[in-house]
């Protein structure tokens, strides 16, 4: 079934005041670009390594050309629709089943801890279960994905975005609709200032090593983020 998966990536495009605007609002909006920017590098880099066909869906829709230069050369691009989260997660899923995908597995952009092996493991669940979700620490989801027969848009409807209720909603909602779900392990999101903080302490500072946030991570100084009242970040 993974050969007949297709992934899907919900980016925005890296623009300063665009991106992790509630991050923005503690620690600068420079400083939450280079979050959003390193975010979205490890992301990429996770599915470049997973060896699933990729789709980016991008907003806002008139930086066709800043999120080439930012994902690099042969990376299929569509924009993102109009509307709400929900709004545009259903229409990403509904190309993706009408251009001829068996199962697809969709994720965001602020998940670092993303790699290869867990979104093939996404991808692998889809044999065996209509529907999959990676829950994400703070109440929502990081992944969710389908088969075309068990595709459930009624999930995306009138859902309380950026809530702690979002995944047990989904789950809710899922069950209702005769859907099983397999589910991935629990992962945190980047959100805050305390998303960041908890980022650069271990378990999860060693995960991060060597990628894209980790350097980010390093460079902003995990100590910075606790001893800093303001939570100003310096990023070079």
């Amino acid at each position: 079934m993974s050969a007949d998966v297709r992934l899907l990536v919900l980016l925005k495009a890296p623009l300063a005041g665009l991106v992790k605007t509630r991050l923005a609002a503690t620690v600068g909006a420079q400083a939450a670009l280079a979050a959003h920017a390193a975010m979205a590098r490890n992301v990429l880099a996770a599915a470049a390594a997973s060896g699933l066909a990729t789709t980016i869906h991008y907003a806002p829709a008139g930086e066709r050309a800043r999120m080439e230069a930012f994902c690099g050369s042969g990376v299929q691009l569509f924009p993102q629709a109009a509307g709400d989260l929900g709004a545009r997660m259903a229409d990403a899923f509904s190309r993706a089943f009408a251009a001829g995908a068996g199962a697809v597995l969709l994720v965001g952009g602020d998940v670092p801890l993303l790699d290869g092996p867990l979104l093939r493991q996404g991808a692998a669940a889809l044999a065996g279960a209509p529907a999959v979700l990676g829950p994400a620490l703070d109440g929502g989801y990081y992944a969710i994905g389908f088969t075309r027969a068990g595709f459930a848009p009624q999930v995306f409807a009138d859902m309380p975005w950026s809530t702690p209720e979002v995944c047990a909603r989904t789950r809710e909602r899922l069950v209702l609709a005769g859907r099983a779900v397999a589910l991935l392990p629990a992962l945190p999101d980047c959100d805050t200032a305390e998303d960041l903080r908890r980022l650069a302490r271990p378990p999860w500072r060693e995960r991060l090593s060597g990628t894209p946030f980790g350097a980010f991570l390093a460079a902003a100084s995990g100590d910075t983020f606790d001893r800093d009242p303001d939570n100003r970040l310096s990023v070079p």
